[in-house]
């Protein structure tokens, strides 16, 4: 990521030099908007997940975690691996965003049309009645979903991530005002289809307006040249879809929706940092690593760089709420979800460790890796396939503590990868992870030791996360200094637009 030249385009895009790289300030202003974007959109709906949890109670929830799941799934349908073909090609021909979105729509209606033909057949198999109903409404909603597909690949292609920052936090927002409302109204399960139709109209709305990407068309002759690379990324997304929604798909059946209700939200917390902050670096480095895919040693400082920012931002957070876990649920959700709170503890830590390695996918698919992208999934799904099979015997505990096992087994994979496409030793990669998760697990110790001491929810709450981030900077300051401080320089050029780039 070291400095290319070009310019800022004055709308939030970026335009690059001839060799199509862009320069270090414009990624980090993308990573800015990036960060707009994803917040914008899931914060808000996290809180609104919260308060719906809290008002309906975890068996009424359990409904709606279970209907996520299957949108979430159908949604992964929705594309085949087109939109990232978009953004992964360096030149797009006249035509080609237009057939692509007519595919999505063809896709949509199918999807929506299935959804409602088998919502008896999935509420059956959830053992959950008021779900068939839900599904059938959410089904006529994918068709929003696959409008939006082509315009967002289009403006992340582009580095446009103002505009897409501006319709996910108006979207987002909306349609977590629409939730809360609704759930606070007395709807009920129902307050989740006022929240996601507000949302996706808006968002679909609001990007098709700012990428202009052309009305569909039936040039599918052009889709013969991204099919291969397309068809790769969709099928390796749908085993990453399977290896990581396995766990709930099997809570939801064998164990209930009231389990999967306090699963499902321990597991929230998981992808909050794979969202927020993974997902937002992931969004930025594909198509920065894709213009520079063969140049090795800018791939290799992007993938150090990347790395340091996200364990130096997700592991402190997602430790914090690992130990502080117990509290945490009581005083947002309440005693009735306290059976949630030894997931919580689990379920954090693999939110931090999978955050870290959220940039081995976009690394593979710059490289147009599609074979080594659909391999790894193959072992990732066998993997947590074996390690949820064995918690499942033990409730939604073994389930998560399953699904942490098989994250640290596949970690030593992922270091490989990243080092076969980008020469970096093992050593210097957990070199750039390590010392958080050095400062962290002292600061869990300090929490730990406030609990013990004081033993009153809100008291060990606002005590002990003070202990933890005195403790845990502490460290970080005293035993890590240098990296610490390239972190913070890092992320202080993240957020300061005006800051000269300092070089690597």
């Amino acid at each position: 990521m070291n400095s290319l030249g070009g310019s800022d385009d004055a709308n939030g895009g970026v335009r690059s030099d001839a060799g199509g790289a862009p320069t270090r300030s414009q990624a980090f202003s993308s990573v800015r908007w990036s960060v707009l974007a994803v917040l914008g959109r899931q914060l808000p709906q996290m809180i609104a997940a919260l308060v719906l949890a809290r008002v309906l109670g975890p068996e009424a929830y359990g409904v709606i975690s279970a209907a996520t799941v299957y949108v979430t799934f159908t949604t992964l349908l929705l594309d085949q691996g087109l939109a990232a073909a978009l953004v992964q090609r360096p030149a797009l021909p006249p035509g080609l965003s237009g057939a692509v979105t007519t595919v999505n729509l063809l896709s949509a209606a199918v999807l929506g049309g299935a959804t409602v033909a088998t919502s008896d057949l999935v509420a059956h198999f959830f053992t959950a009645p008021m779900l068939a109903p839900l599904l059938g409404v959410l089904g006529g909603g994918l068709l929003l979903k696959g409008v939006a597909i082509t315009p967002r690949a289009l403006l992340q292609r582009d580095l446009r991530f103002q505009r897409i920052g501006l319709a996910d936090l108006v979207g987002g927002t909306a349609g977590a005002a629409a939730g809360i409302t609704a759930a606070l109204a007395g709807a009920g399960i129902w307050s989740m289809t006022w929240m996601v139709l507000t949302t996706d109209s808006l968002v679909a709305l609001l990007l098709a307006i700012f990428a202009r990407s052309g009305w569909p068309n039936l040039r599918f002759g052009l889709l013969r040249e991204i099919l291969p690379f397309s068809l790769r990324v969709f099928g390796s997304n749908a085993l990453a879809f399977l290896s990581r929604n396995l766990d709930n798909i099997l809570v939801g059946r064998f164990l209930g929706v009231a389990s999967l209700s306090l699963y499902s939200m321990s597991y929230r917390v998981l992808v909050v940092p794979v969202q927020f902050i993974g997902q937002t670096v992931n969004r930025v480095v594909f198509p920065i690593f894709s213009r520079v895919s063969d140049e090795r040693h800018r791939l290799a400082a992007g993938l150090l760089m990347a790395t340091e920012i996200l364990a130096f931002t997700a592991v402190p957070v997602m430790v914090g709420i690992s130990v502080a876990s117990p509290e945490l649920i009581e005083l947002i959700l309440g005693a009735k979800w306290a059976a949630a709170a030894p997931v919580l503890t689990v379920l954090a830590v693999a939110g931090a460790r999978e955050t870290v390695f959220n940039v081995t996918n976009p690394l593979m698919r710059a490289k147009g890796a599609g074979k080594e992208i659909f391999r790894y999934e193959w072992l990732a799904a066998a993997v947590q396939l074996s390690g949820i099979a064995i918690g499942l015997q033990f409730g939604v505990f073994g389930v998560a503590v399953g699904l942490l096992a098989a994250g640290v087994v596949l970690s030593p994979v992922l270091l490989a990868i990243q080092r076969h496409f980008t020469g970096l030793t093992m050593r210097s990669q957990l070199g750039r992870m390590l010392p958080p998760v050095h400062a962290s697990m002292w600061g869990a110790v300090a929490y730990v030791l406030v609990r013990w001491w004081l033993g009153q929810p809100f008291a060990v709450l606002a005590v002990g996360l003070i202990a933890y981030l005195f403790v845990t900077f502490g460290v970080l300051g005293l035993i890590h200094r240098s990296a610490t401080r390239r972190a913070i320089t890092t992320i202080k050029e993240l957020l300061r637009p005006g800051n000269p780039a300092p070089t690597q």
